[in-house]
């Protein structure tokens, strides 16, 4: 299938096929939005350039720790930061990177990020960060999927759009739709929602384990799609 419309990044918003699927997360319940905290928001400074918005979220990696992950594009022009800030530039440009809750309604905690893990340059829109907890830690770790999604495959995107004020986090139903030449997933969302501030949101399976980082939306001939970077492209820091 052909799309003509142009990929964009959303402003102010990140396989091993033989990976045995685990069963269900406990926590994977029907209002899991109202009960487990898991999409944070961003607020920080390198040099002259400042941002604040956008989604982040923590994910399980290696020996049972946890990281933020993330999309890379929030450090550039897409969040106001100029010039963009590479990989390689990360720790000595950082002033401060903090990650929190939008709104205190299931958790008031606050990560302070102190340093980026997947420093390697190359286009994959995702970054892994290390924290120091600021306050006790009652955000809903997410556990990783490192296998393909399969096309019409239920997905959730777990976000807020900016003019809801008193979201502290919503779902919003898609499904898989392809990956793209260069590894992508495309999914098509049940319905058109503001997107704006989704970047770096955590995509879900129906299972509860985290499949990717939304990354950009477009609207085409009245059905919205996603692209979303699947975690299957930093799956070294994961195994």
């Amino acid at each position: 299938m052909k799309y003509l419309f142009i990929i964009f990044l959303i402003p102010f918003i990140s396989c091993n096929n033989s990976q045995k699927k685990a069963e269900k997360e406990n926590w994977k319940t029907d209002d899991y939005i109202n009960q487990k905290q898991i999409l944070l928001t961003n607020e920080y400074r390198f040099g002259q350039s400042s941002s604040s918005g956008a989604s982040a979220f923590l994910v399980e990696s290696k020996n049972n720790t946890s990281v933020i992950c993330t999309a890379k594009h929030l450090l550039g022009d897409a969040m106001g930061i100029s010039p963009e800030v590479s990989s390689e530039d990360f720790s000595e440009k950082l002033d401060y990177w903090i990650t929190y809750p939008r709104n205190n309604k299931l958790s008031n905690d606050t990560f302070k990020i102190t340093e980026l893990i997947n420093k390697e340059i190359n286009s994959t829109d995702i970054i892994l960060m290390e924290y120091d907890n600021i306050d006790a830690n009652t955000i809903q770790v997410l556990k990783p999927r490192l296998t393909t999604i399969k096309k019409g495959e239920k997905l959730e995107i777990i976000g807020c759009e900016y003019s809801d004020f008193s979201c502290h986090q919503k779902e919003y139903n898609a499904v898989m739709n392809e990956y793209d030449i260069n590894g992508v997933m495309i999914i098509k969302s049940t319905k058109t929602f503001d997107a704006s501030g989704f970047s770096g949101a955590p995509v879900i399976d129906k299972d509860g384990f985290v499949v990717g980082v939304l990354s950009g939306a477009a609207e085409f001939e009245g059905e919205y799609f996603l692209w979303v970077e699947p975690l299957t492209k930093v799956k070294q820091f994961f195994n």
